[in-house]
């Protein structure tokens, strides 16, 4: 649509330079991708190709060439500009002695160079913002992920009790998961295996659970899962995830290495903050670690 209010602008004061009508398109390509482009093309075809122009020619031989480096992943300035250059060289060649005629050839080279120049500057403006949006998305995402698992980290997991807290009644389990014996798996294997260990536990955790779930990593080899279900169904989802756990087997050095994880779990009442159900769910934790690890256990059963 863009294209086509600059078209007709640029046919009302009979000067219009063919790189200001192609701009959109071409740059929705780069951000937007393939459908994008496809979805421009065709209304553009439509609106602006439906009659024989003198920019018929260019603008197939263009969009072909820009189409073909974006496939093979060729989508820098460069490239954009080699793609304008070929169209437009052919463009002059099955325009010759049209130009020659009129005497258009200072007036069509000062276009070139003009709609190159534009390109560039677009380009350059256009890529700038993008870098500055996936830099302000990489930072973002950097102070809310534990830079080992990629989960949650203690940031997340403090600004997402506190919305938490402000849900006045909702019901909701917590879950306390610590890896089994790990100080022994780092002094005999190395910390290079226990960063293995704990990312793969995360890992195992992160797929067990559902996409209204919340985990994070609470601290060392410690885990806090929130589950948006009753006690009945966040044991099931919590024994499920130990048993992953249990059977899945990790390798050192061609050694398979046996790792198991306790979990303590917790259901919140009306009259408990969130703070006292993740309180109750490490006590819980606290009493599996000290009856034999390998456990899930709720508070009914701690206090049994």
């Amino acid at each position: 649509m863009a294209s086509i209010y600059l078209f007709k602008i640029g046919e009302q004061h009979n000067t219009s330079i063919y790189s200001v009508i192609i701009s959109p398109i071409t740059f929705g390509l780069i951000v937007f991708g393939y459908q994008t482009f496809f979805a421009s093309l065709v209304v553009s075809a439509v609106f602006l190709f439906g009659i024989s122009t003198f920019y018929d020619a260019f603008s197939l031989v263009y969009f072909v060439i820009l189409l073909l480096f974006y496939i093979r992943g060729q989508m820098r300035i460069r490239y954009v500009i080699y793609a304008y250059c070929i169209a437009q060289a052919f463009n002059l060649l099955t325009h010759v002695s049209a130009l020659n005629e009129n005497g258009y050839w200072t007036l069509a080279i000062i276009k070139t160079i003009l709609s190159l120049l534009y390109i560039s500057l677009v380009y350059v403006f256009l890529n700038n913002l993008i870098n500055l949006s996936k830099r302000e998305v990489f930072f973002k995402n950097a102070s809310k992920t534990d830079p080992l698992t990629g989960i949650n980290n203690r940031r997340s997991i403090d600004a997402y009790i506190e919305s938490l807290s402000e849900s006045y009644g909702e019901r909701f389990c917590v879950l306390m998961l610590d890896i089994d014996n790990f100080k022994y798996l780092n002094d005999k294997f190395g910390h290079p295996f226990g960063d293995k260990v704990i990312k793969r536990i995360a890992y195992l955790v992160r797929e067990n659970i559902r996409d209204n779930d919340f985990a994070g990593r609470y601290g060392g080899e410690e885990f806090i899962v929130f589950i948006n279900a009753d006690l009945h169904n966040a044991t099931k989802i919590a024994e499920d995830i130990r048993l992953v756990i249990q059977d899945n087997k990790m390798k050192f050095d061609g050694h398979e290495v046996h790792v198991t994880v306790s979990i303590g779990i917790s259901e919140r009442t009306d009259t408990q903050s969130v703070f006292e159900t993740i309180s109750i769910a490490d006590n819980a934790l606290y009493t599996a670690k000290t009856s034999g690890k390998n456990k899930t256990m709720t508070l009914s059963e701690s206090a049994a």
